[in-house]
């Protein structure tokens, strides 16, 4: 073993902490007959000669001894070094798309030249792995599938000997790995999609391979990903489910590959002080309630490879959220969260068993699920009576700064978020003791102003309690919320500010401007201030200023002066504020219009979300149909954002609007929401944006403008 290593000049090459003199050592303590320093040399190589994916001349020089220890019978750990090896392989990397430390061409020359070896040596080398397939190390077997198709230059050789494996094959991890890499292959050979879904779908059916739930769930998932837009096999929901059902009541669990210890001689799991072992039992750590983790993962991979098979994942998501096992739950509320707030389906049934999770006595389940309602506000009719009932019940202690952190805190924030009255006194405690929710003002503005109004009172003794100069942001927060109750007496606070000393800050004399603009009579009593600052104050307060005019009934001609200071702000910020109250005043800003058709006609300023402000501006101030809706279009096709908006615009404008019905039904036949960019993992899409889109552009068909 090591045959040359010796005749290496490590001390004239370099890794992340100096020059390579120890690598030597770390490549024979991979060797070693002791677990833990195994663990430590293992580490040791992420850690200093593959630092963070970096590639230097000691890591390609590494590349034959590592593959020598695959290729030695009966050595440990031999899994995790293929692991190392497709990591240094770099799996198709682009230099051009990486960070690199240096401006220095040559060294960037040089650089690339080290990933391009790494590439070729370890590639070159791959064919040490066919014998591995059939090794006695099942750690090993459960590496290699993957790494084949990621270095093997032979893909249709690569699929026979995997598709042979999976006829002798017993291990359940090792079956699932062959599956997964039979699709992996299919989806990088094109030209092998094909077989290599046929492949898989004999795993479902054919007699020849094991009866293993496990590899039918990662054929499953291997078949979706080889056609994502073909035919799924029939029963395919019910394969899937049956398969979790099977993994939940198995007597013996699957052994779970990655979230075991270092395998020592006495066959105990041993910890190291290294990163390694850290990350091995921070994951053993979330995954330690759930029965079958491996099922729960596959599920998980499943639904992102189903993507916008919508009916198919719903399915999915209720029998998951209606599971025994506390992990396979705590997976779907999560899973849940993205798929709800990122495609339109059937969505009741999944929402009302989300709303089931709050009955659970496990606080952590609560909390998640509530959190999760919070973002569905929108479309979380169903769950509002078991928020309600969880609200009901009480906090587990007193409210207290950190009130939205506990289960209880969470359920109030959701059943809030719907504007349902039913979180009103619950609301009306935390505003005594607690921290004032960033959201309040949204969340009371949805509520009804009779139910609401009990707020008032709490909201300004925490406003009369406050130093503005000191707690911006929660006045802005108190501000905002005693505003949206409609009551006149919040005017008062506001006032206040706009009369203290000039120490207030700029974005809490801001908030307070808002909040009369929010509230309109009452503004008329700080006429004199506002004028003073629609004249003087710089040019976003001049914009709020003319807002709060505007509500207090002062004539919109006046106000044109500090709009086109607004429109001509040297920040995007100050536009778009200016273009809303534009919008809001509609033909009482058509002074403006030569303002808005330059902005219109510049590419640096119509672009972007800011281009959905200024079409619907230029709509409302001028109502010429022929002049905005190929403004209106651009700012459809400009950036999703503006989607919401501009569609209400068009339910307004109706049979004006006839020429954007055949967009509109387009994104109506969509099963993505409108900003679902095919983000994964804790992602959340902006649900109640695309619920009015969709109420929008069912208005605007139902005009009958086809």
């Amino acid at each position: 073993m090591f045959t040359g290593i010796d005749d290496v000049d490590w001390a004239s090459m370099d890794h992340a902490y100096g020059d390579a003199a120890d690598v030597p050592e770390l490549l024979r303590g991979l060797a070693s007959a002791d677990a833990a320093e195994r663990e430590a040399a293992l580490d040791g190589m992420y850690g200093a000669v593959h630092h963070q994916g970096d590639v230097y001349d000691s890591t390609v020089a590494c590349v034959p001894f590592l593959f020598e220890l695959v290729a030695t019978a009966g050595l440990p750990g031999r899994g995790e070094i293929v692991e190392l090896l497709r990591s240094i392989d770099g799996d198709g990397r682009d230099p051009e798309e990486m960070d690199f430390w240096s401006d220095d061409e040559d060294e960037y020359a040089a650089w690339a030249e080290l990933l391009a070896r790494a590439e070729s040596d370890t590639r070159a080398r791959s064919g040490v792995l066919l014998d591995a397939l059939a090794d006695p190390d099942a750690r090993l077997r459960r590496a290699v599938p993957g790494a084949l198709v990621q270095l093997h230059g032979d893909p249709e050789e690569v699929l026979a000997v995997l598709r042979r494996r999976l006829t002798v094959e017993r291990d359940g991890g090792v079956l699932r790995a062959l599956a997964a890499a039979v699709g992996e292959l299919g989806v990088r050979h094109q030209e092998f999609a094909d077989t290599s879904g046929a492949v898989l779908a004999d795993l479902l059916t054919d007699g020849n391979v094991p009866d293993d739930p496990g590899l039918r769930l990662s054929a499953l998932v291997q078949i979706a990903r080889c056609s994502p837009s073909g035919p799924l096999p029939e029963r395919a929901v019910g394969i899937a489910l049956d398969a979790m059902r099977e993994a939940r009541e198995a007597e013996e669990e699957y052994a779970d590959e990655g979230s075991e210890g270092v395998e020592g001689e006495a066959g105990a799991d041993v910890g190291t002080p290294t990163m390694i072992s850290y990350l091995r039992r921070l994951k053993a750590s979330g995954r330690g309630s759930v029965k079958a983790p491996w099922a729960t993962e596959l599920l998980g991979e499943l639904h992102r490879a189903l993507d916008d098979r919508v009916a198919e994942r719903f399915a999915l998501l209720e029998d998951q959220l209606r599971s025994p096992d506390w992990g396979q739950r705590r997976e779907a509320i999560d899973m849940g969260g993205l798929l709800l707030t990122g495609w339109r389906g059937p969505h009741e049934e999944s929402v009302r068993l989300l709303g089931e999770q709050l009955r659970e006595s496990d606080h952590r389940i609560v909390r998640w699920a509530a959190r999760e309602l919070e973002w569905l506000y929108a479309i979380g009719g169903p769950a509002a009576d078991a928020l309600a009932a969880r609200v009901a019940a009480g906090p587990e202690f007193l409210p207290q700064a950190r009130w939205h952190e506990t289960s209880y805190g969470a359920a109030v924030c959701a059943l809030a978020a719907r504007g349902d009255a039913r979180a009103v006194p619950a609301l009306a405690d935390v505003l005594r003791f607690g921290e004032v929710p960033e959201d309040l003002g949204d969340w009371i503005g949805r509520t009804a102003p009779t139910a609401s109004a009990a707020l008032v009172p709490v909201l300004l003794r925490r406003l009369a309690g406050i130093t503005p100069g000191k707690q911006p942001r929660r006045t802005g927060h108190l501000l905002k919320a005693a505003a949206a109750t409609g009551v006149a007496e919040a005017a008062g606070p506001a006032l206040l500010i706009l009369r203290a000393p000039g120490d207030v800050t700029g974005p809490v004399l801001r908030d307070a401007l808002r909040a009369l603009a929010e509230l309109g009579g009452p503004a008329r009593e700080a006429l004199p201030e506002l004028r003073r600052l629609a004249r003087d104050g710089d040019t976003q307060l001049r914009v709020h200023a003319a807002a709060a005019l505007l509500a207090a009934g002062e004539e919109p001609e006046s106000l044109l002066p500090a709009l086109a200071a607004g429109l001509a702000a040297d920040h995007w910020s100050g536009r778009v504020d200016a273009l809303r109250l534009i919008a809001r005043m509609g033909t009482g800003a058509a002074g403006l219009l030569p303002e808005l058709r330059r902005l219109v006609a510049s590419p640096e300023e119509n672009g972007g979300w800011v281009a959905g402000f200024l079409a619907t501006a230029l709509w409302e101030a001028g109502r010429d149909a022929e002049e905005s809706l190929p403004v209106l279009l651009h700012a459809w096709s400009e950036h999703v954002d503006n989607r919401p908006e501009v569609a209400g615009v068009w339910a307004r404008m109706g049979a004006a609007a006839r020429s954007a019905v055949p967009v509109v039904r387009d994104e109506l036949a969509a099963v993505r929401r409108h900003d679902n960019t095919g983000g994964t993992g804790r992602m959340r899409y902006r649900c109640a944006a695309d619920e009015l889109l969709l109420a929008h552009g069912r208005a605007l068909l139902e005009v009958g403008v086809d």
